[in-house]
């Protein structure tokens, strides 16, 4: 495997925007997704998404590269910070499920990417619940879900894109 860098990169506009707008889970399986140049290009098998519409600040995907000089190796660790507000027994029943299993996530970002985490090996959730102390405090749960994979999360084409949304389950929990 060549590892030489092909391009540069200009410093470029002012016009990306941070903080995530939705998140779509599917349950762990193989799939079949094809990824080329970093690009998801081919759903496979996917049959069925839930959406989880975020607006909190407090939600980030973060992915940090570590390699080993001594071992040879590169691995990206992914970690997507969420925030659930508002208790209640079915989203708290969904949130146990996320949590149980190692559901892919699909990332939508307020800039139209949509990046998938855990694409080879799944994701790990840890959740919590907060009821809040004062009155503007979050009543709600938080998730970190956390993957690693060999790749950064690859995005989604156009044409990905228009195949997550087609797939989106009806079922949701308010």
């Amino acid at each position: 495997m060549a590892c030489l860098i092909t391009k540069g990169k200009l410093l470029g506009c002012k016009d990306q925007r941070g903080g995530i707008k939705n998140l779509y889970f599917a349950n762990y399986a193989d799939y079949g997704y094809t990824i080329a140049a970093q690009v998801l290009t081919d759903l496979g098998d996917l049959a069925e998404v839930f959406k989880y519409e975020v607006k909190a600040t407090t939600n980030a995907l973060t992915e940090t590269g570590t390699s080993s000089e001594d071992n040879g190796t590169f691995l990206n660790a992914q970690s997507l910070a969420v925030t659930l507000p508002k208790l209640g027994a079915d989203l708290q029943a969904q949130i146990q499920l996320i949590c149980a299993g190692r559901p892919q996530v699909f990332v939508e970002d307020y800039n139209g990417n949509i990046m998938l985490i855990g694409a080879t090996n799944g994701t790990m959730s840890n959740c919590t619940k907060v009821s809040g102390g004062a009155g503007a405090d979050l009543s709600g749960y938080t998730l970190t879900i956390a993957a690693e994979e060999s790749n950064l999360s690859p995005f989604l084409n156009s044409a990905m894109k228009t195949a997550l949304y087609a797939l989106v389950s009806e079922d949701v929990v308010s």
